[in-house]
């Protein structure tokens, strides 16, 4: 039986798929100790035919999974691995050579034992980062760097689906992913392993990060321009709500958020205008940022607040 299993779930990016596979194919582990599986998310495009031609180069499992969003994507994957630890890899990003044999010494060498490992995501820009974009927001792009020392996540520190591994028994325990969130089509709600490593740690589960298990993800010459940074911004605001409080409230806690969401929009608006007169170029651009993010807040509290009636009208 293999040690860990490598998921790459992927949605109509056949061409990218195949660096990912490659990265996979030649990995420093024991071929036999590890099992790679794609996850078809409902594409259109070669993605079967893709897997297929692979899999006559190493050994892999290709699953199709219907109903759209990652979410769903990655816990069907989690359901067919045969393996004691799970790892994800996006399908537009390459992992280093070293990474599952890293991964998989992280989970069998820490005491105490974690429950989710995760490692650097550093970002390929395929040449100089826009000079636009400063570098406090790469997070944005799932950049991970919390340094050279491996330790046991603080509560400031993050980790991302680009690279991050589980036990299999944990992330079962769990139910697996929050189906409510992750990318959906164009869709770039996300959230889905903050929502899941946040209950790992009520429960004290150890979650480590472990600075050689390296990946490297492909930002596009789409994902460069303002326009996806910008969109990429409300919609991790629209993701907040959902990860602070649910989506289970009364109205009118959500007509308080709503409240709340809208005097934070007037004095953004009022910061930026000020930056504007004061020529401060960095003041106005993070709260440009900021107005832009709370009013994805206020989208989804607005949403929320509208279910929530409908729901309370037919009790």
């Amino acid at each position: 039986m293999p040690s860990i299993a490598a998921i790459i779930c992927t949605h109509n990016r056949a061409a990218l798929l195949l660096r990912a596979l490659e990265s996979l194919s030649v990995q420093t582990l024991d071929p036999a100790s590890y099992e790679v599986i794609v996850v078809d998310n409902a594409s259109t495009d070669a993605t079967a035919q893709v897997v297929r031609d692979y899999a006559t180069l190493f050994e892999l499992r290709y699953v199709r999974e219907e109903r759209l969003g990652l979410s769903w994507a990655r816990n069907a994957g989690a359901a067919v691995a045969s393996a004691p630890y799970i790892a994800y890899l996006d399908d537009d990003a390459r992992a280093e050579s070293q990474w599952l044999e890293t991964l998989l010494h992280a989970f069998e060498s820490v005491v105490p034992a974690p429950g989710a490992v995760g490692g650097r995501v550093w970002l390929d820009w395929a040449g100089p980062p826009p000079a636009w974009l400063p570098q406090r927001y790469w997070s944005l792009y799932t950049y991970v760097d919390h340094g050279e020392a491996g330790h046991c996540l603080s509560s400031g520190e993050y980790l991302v689906g680009a690279n991050i591994a589980f036990r299999a028994d944990v992330l079962r325990e769990q139910g697996g992913f929050d189906t409510r969130l992750g990318r959906r089509g164009m869709s770039l709600l996300s959230g889905e392993e903050a929502a899941l490593l946040a209950r790992l740690r009520e429960q004290d589960v150890v979650i480590y990060y472990e600075p050689k298990a390296i990946v490297w993800h492909a930002v596009s010459q789409a994902r460069q321009r303002r326009r996806w940074f910008w969109a990429r911004l409300f919609w991790d605001g629209a993701t907040q709500p959902l990860l602070d409080h649910g989506a289970a409230r009364s109205p009118n806690f959500y007509a308080a958020q709503t409240y709340h969401d809208l005097r934070r929009m007037a004095f953004f608006s009022y910061r930026w205008l000020q930056a504007v007169i004061q020529g401060n170029q960095e003041q106005r651009l993070d709260t440009a940022l900021a107005l832009v993010q709370r009013l994805g807040r206020l989208r989804t509290h607005c949403l929320l607040a509208w279910q929530s009636l409908r729901s309370a009208s037919v009790i």
